[in-house]
């Protein structure tokens, strides 16, 4: 597995002097980056680590990357955190009178997947076809 971390576009980087990068990520607090590792399921990995590797080949205007990044970064925190309400609502056993405690947060979760989805899509087509028009396209999703 190759280990990957993002960084908070919109936070500070410490001013003490890293060996690495790896090592800046390893020492740096949770809320300031994003690790491969964050993520326990293995079908949740894959899909933060295809985005992450899809944005790291956008290019274009600096803005509008900026942009994008703010925004993989948002969803990437989002997925993080809803690692476990998944890991409870794959673990809960059906009871009665369970399923209207299980429904709210499963449609959410179900929205905050399609949101995860197009924006993976919005990015796989820009990196397919670079052009400042689908940059702003990605950049403006919500």
């Amino acid at each position: 597995m190759t280990f990957w971390w993002m960084w908070d576009p919109a936070g500070t980087v410490p001013v003490r002097r890293f060996r690495s990068e790896e090592s800046l990520a390893r020492s740096a607090p949770d809320t300031q980056v994003v690790r491969s590792t964050d993520f326990t399921c293995p079908a949740q990995r894959r899909r933060a680590t295809a985005v992450r590797e899809d944005f790291l080949r956008v290019t274009g205007d600096p803005v509008q990357v900026a942009l994008v990044e703010q925004r993989l970064w948002t969803l990437l925190v989002a997925l993080r955190r809803a690692q476990p309400l998944r890991d409870a609502l794959a673990t809960a056993v059906p009871k009665a009178g369970r399923a209207a405690l299980v429904a709210e947060p499963s449609r959410e979760l179900a929205e905050f997947d399609r949101r995860f989805d197009r924006f993976a899509a919005a990015l796989n087509v820009l990196v397919a076809d670079p052009t400042p028009e689908q940059l702003r396209h990605t950049a403006a999703l919500e």
